[in-house]
């Protein structure tokens, strides 16, 4: 079974504002990159990408799962973890978008979905006699709030544009996430293994020229932060009149064909992993 789910969409978020201001209308596209590694036969990797849009609100789910390939059934594991925060997504966590207290209730049933999935893969493993674990990071957006989860080596960035661009560097870039890995370089956390790690939870407010991008460790090998920005930056002009070629960049190359070179260029670079790759701009 090929461990991928993905929807392709352009779509508005739309913030609730206070009585007497404009309302915010933000749009969003996305793109997917999902290789297999040199001399692999299958990617251990996983990902999913969800989007629900509703008259009284939408929500967005991205997801990238990395099987660590010295155990036992990793992508299985990985793909496990796939399908049940993607089930979590459409049977709870799109209704609580319309509850009170939205942001408390999120991060709470989050964390009890992540318990859920450790305490079931640790019983499975019990009963298989197996070890088995993946690393897993994913980004929740509901309205103009996303909610981050991650644990392992896999990375989350956040890519800004600059108020006032300058000719070398137009955007920020900061990874939004630690690598779970000891002094040695050993992974450290995961879901599975021992099956008593919890996923680090965090929130906050999106604006607008900004890309999300998460991917397995595989696909950022030797990738250095200004090299995410000089990618993936230009897109976050796309449709605005701004950057090397305004409005016309998006359809001439897309944010899939930007997360295909930067695949490429990890490939050149000596990277033999399997990939995976979620990039979502907010316009």
């Amino acid at each position: 079974m090929r461990p991928v789910i993905a929807k392709h969409n352009d779509f508005a978020i739309t913030g609730q504002a206070p009585e007497g201001k404009e309302q915010r209308t933000m749009q969003m596209r996305t793109g997917v990159y999902w290789s297999v590694g040199a001399g692999h036969k299958r990617n251990q990797d996983s990902l999913s990408l969800q989007h629900v849009a509703l008259q009284r609100g939408e929500c967005l789910l991205a997801l990238v799962c990395d099987g660590i390939g010295s155990l036992a059934c990793s992508q299985e594991a990985g793909s496990y973890v796939v399908h049940q925060m993607t089930d979590w997504f459409y049977h709870e966590g799109k209704e609580l978008i319309f509850q009170s207290n939205t942001k408390e209730l999120i991060l709470f049933s989050l964390h009890r979905q992540f318990c859920r999935i450790q305490e079931h893969l640790k019983q499975f493993q019990l009963t298989q006699h197996i070890q088995t674990g993946t690393t897993c990071s994913g980004i929740l957006i509901v309205k103009d709030r996303y909610y981050l989860m991650h644990i392992g080596d896999s990375r989350i960035y956040h890519i800004r544009a600059k108020a006032v661009p300058t000719r070398r560097q137009a955007c920020r870039v900061r990874c939004m996430t630690a690598d779970d890995r000891d002094d040695q370089g050993h992974l450290c956390k995961c879901l599975g293994m021992a099956g008593a790690d919890h996923v680090y939870l965090d929130t906050g407010r999106l604006k607008r020229h900004t890309c999300l991008l998460l991917a397995t460790d595989g696909f950022c090998f030797g990738a250095p932060e200004s090299r995410l920005g000089q990618a993936l930056g230009p897109c976050l002009f796309a449709g605005s009149g701004k950057g090397e070629r305004g409005s016309r960049y998006y359809a001439e190359e897309g944010l899939d064909r930007r997360l295909e070179l930067l695949g490429e260029w990890a490939a050149r670079a000596g990277s033999r992993d399997d990939m995976a790759a979620i990039g979502i701009v907010i316009l």
